[in-house]
């Protein structure tokens, strides 16, 4: 190999900037946006590079108010993280179910520090630095536990106030924040610095306030142990006063004046326009585009408002704040960005912020249940798919392709179900999606029920993942579902491991079951308290085993296994019998949690890294239906 020669000069040319010194506000101008509309991008995405603002820039487009002058709203909280976090979501979510929404619910946990203030999008960055600088000078007086909640409730408001000691701290935060954010912009910035609180509702119906009270005793414990965050958020100035719709059905545009809907998009729309809509249909502005049209109501659902917000930073009261140095450091190249955030504008609430990079790298755990089922969708089938020679007949095109080999064939598929071709089709999909969220590297373990049903969504995910082959999948009894429903008619006849790996799974044959055989079946009267206590062995064996090696774990079960297993680590009781029964039919196929330690051995629900899969019924077709004229008026 040639030597490198050496250069007359290594005098850096001031007028040619390298591209990898550049800024994403010099990137985006050299690319030929306007400097208003740049600046304007990277302060709705948080200044978080330049592939997010292109895409958010090419996404408005036909944004009528894209050269509009108008700051962005900025809001200061401090937000509860882990246990303490999911009692609220959970309240939240009970409060909305059994009483209907109030104010609470158009925001998301937080104690409000400093509320709306403008600033020039140019700034963006430099509230950051003012937040980290002032939390630098003063992290140092807090002492752990500060943050202790005391309840208070009234006819029209219940929530959660700050000890003193707490309050004070975080006021000394806010009014140096306030005195130095109002001497960067010149804007007059009002701290909070009455009695700081976390609002559980308000705006109730008066009705509601024992439901609402007995709540908040039966579902949150304001002891629980939390780690607070310090959370900057800003949202479009025109979306103030305006309710936020989520779209759940898309919706093409059939009139000039209507609105496209795409999923994971929000719309913004005045109280006004619901109430005086007479037939359905209300005028709003889209989140994702900034484009204005009529849109179907029935098409979307309401959501709090802070679901639009952009994060711009989650700073932990902890000291360990300069662990999120790296997410705002503008030298990061774009291609690390894209790997990151991806390149579709998405809501905001980045979980990155929230992981740490120094010390053991956390842990995540998966749990997934099952596709689509053949015996549910086509109820009794093994009659008419197997001839009397026992020879399988595909009698529709979501009936597997092959059925594999196994004892007692084709009878123990009467109790041990196989996917259908969407279930398998819908496993690959959770699957590639977890590869694009980067996890091919990071799952280590995979534990599954012995329900065929569950190892082929397993086995389908693992394909997606693209991991099949380098990760086997350890078949686990413990995982199985509640024994009350076959108490009557006994457990299935599971394949085992061998005709599992004639079919083609890659199984784990030298992995020793937590939970026999023979002791699932001796305790088949089981309760649904003792299955919890089933599920809490099985998760605490499989944490502490494969500790050691390290990495994530994912779990393939059913329904119910999402709540089972994860409730214990979560360090929450056995619910009841009727509480369960009911939370299991919420469970929609392939539906996955996620849960995270926080380093000291405690987990709490995060956001799936994926998101949810949906998709509509279609019923079998008859083509003889067209050979028919019955109600055909001209005959």
């Amino acid at each position: 190999m040639a030597m490198l020669p050496p250069r007359k000069s290594k005098t850096t040319s001031t007028g040619n900037t390298s591209k990898h010194a550049m800024t994403p506000l010099q990137t985006l101008l050299q690319m030929g946006f306007p400097q208003n509309r740049a600046e304007k991008a990277l302060a709705a995405t948080a200044n978080r590079g330049v592939q997010l603002a292109a895409d958010w820039l090419l996404a408005h487009v036909n944004d009528t108010a894209l050269d509009s002058s108008t700051s962005r709203d900025y809001i200061i909280y401090a937000c509860p993280s882990g246990s303490l976090l999911y009692e609220l979501r959970e309240f939240w979510n009970k409060s909305a179910s059994k009483c209907g929404r109030n104010g609470a619910h158009n925001f998301l946990p937080h104690i409000t520090l400093i509320s709306f203030f403008q600033v020039p999008d140019e700034y963006a960055n430099a509230l950051v630095t003012i937040l980290k600088n002032v939390l630098d000078e003063v992290i140092k007086e807090m002492a752990v536990n500060d943050f202790h909640l005391e309840t208070y409730t009234s006819s029209n408001f219940m929530g959660f106030f700050l000890s003193d000691h707490g309050s004070n701290f975080l006021k000394k935060i806010v009014v140096l924040c306030a005195e130095r954010i109002s001497n960067l912009v010149g804007v007059q910035i009002d701290p909070h610095l009455k009695s700081l609180h976390l609002t559980l509702a308000y705006q109730f119906d008066v009705s509601q306030k024992e439901t609402l009270k007995s709540l908040i005793k039966s579902t949150i414990n304001p002891s629980t142990p939390c780690l607070w965050e310090l959370k900057l958020y800003s949202r479009e100035a025109s979306s103030a006063f305006k309710q936020v719709y989520k779209v759940v059905y898309a919706h093409v545009p059939l009139a000039a004046d209507e609105l496209e809907l795409r999923i994971g998009d929000y719309i913004y729309v005045s109280k006004e326009a619901i109430e005086n809509s007479v037939d359905g249909w209300a005028e709003g502005t889209s989140w994702l585009t900034g484009c204005n049209g009529y849109f179907p109501l029935c098409y979307t659902e309401r959501t709090a408002e802070s679901d639009t917000w952009t994060l711009h930073c989650s700073l932990p009261l902890d000291g360990s704040y300069q662990e999120t140095n790296e997410l705002n450091d503008t030298s990061m190249t774009e291609e690390k960005l894209v790997e990151k955030y991806g390149t579709t504008f998405i809501p905001v609430d980045y979980s990155p912020l929230t992981e740490s990079p120094k010390g053991p790298k956390p842990r995540k755990i998966y749990i997934c249940r099952h596709g689509e089922r053949v015996d549910f969708t086509f109820g009794t089938w093994i009659p008419y798919s197997f001839d009397s020679d026992g020879k399988y007949i595909r009698k529709d095109l979501n009936m597997p392709l092959i059925i594999p080999q196994r004892r007692d064939f084709p009878n123990s598929y009467q109790t041990d179900t196989p996917l259908t071709c969407v279930g398998e089709h819908q496993a690959k999909l959770t699957g590639l999606a977890m590869k694009a969220a980067h996890l091919t590297k990071s799952i280590k373990h995979v534990y599954c029920s012995p329900s065929l049903r569950c190892i082929q969504t397993c086995h389908n995910i693992l394909v997606g993942l693209d991991i099949d082959k380098q990760v086997s999948i350890c078949i686990e009894p413990g995982i199985f579902e509640w024994l009350g429903w076959y108490n009557q008619s006994g457990l299935p006849d599971w394949m085992n491991n061998e005709e599992l790996i004639a079919a083609g799974y890659n199984i784990n044959s030298k992995y020793d079951a937590l939970v026999s055989l023979p002791l699932l079946i001796s305790n088949i009267t089981e309760t649904v308290e003792q299955y919890y206590v089933r599920c809490d062995e099985v998760m605490q064996n499989i944490v502490k085993t494969t500790e050691p090696k390290g990495g994530d774990i994912l779990l393939v079960g059913h329904a119910c296994s999402l709540d089972s297993l994860s409730r214990p680590l979560l360090h929450k009781s056995p619910r009841s019998k009727q509480n369960f029964v009911k939370m299991v039919k919420d469970i929609p196929y392939c539906g996955l949690v996620t849960l995270m330690t926080d380093g000291i051995n405690d987990w709490a629900f995060v956001d799936p890294p994926v998101p949810p899969l949906t998709n509509s019924t279609n019923k079998r077709f008859n083509w003889k239906i067209l050979t028919t004229d019955q109600g055909d008026s001209n005959n």
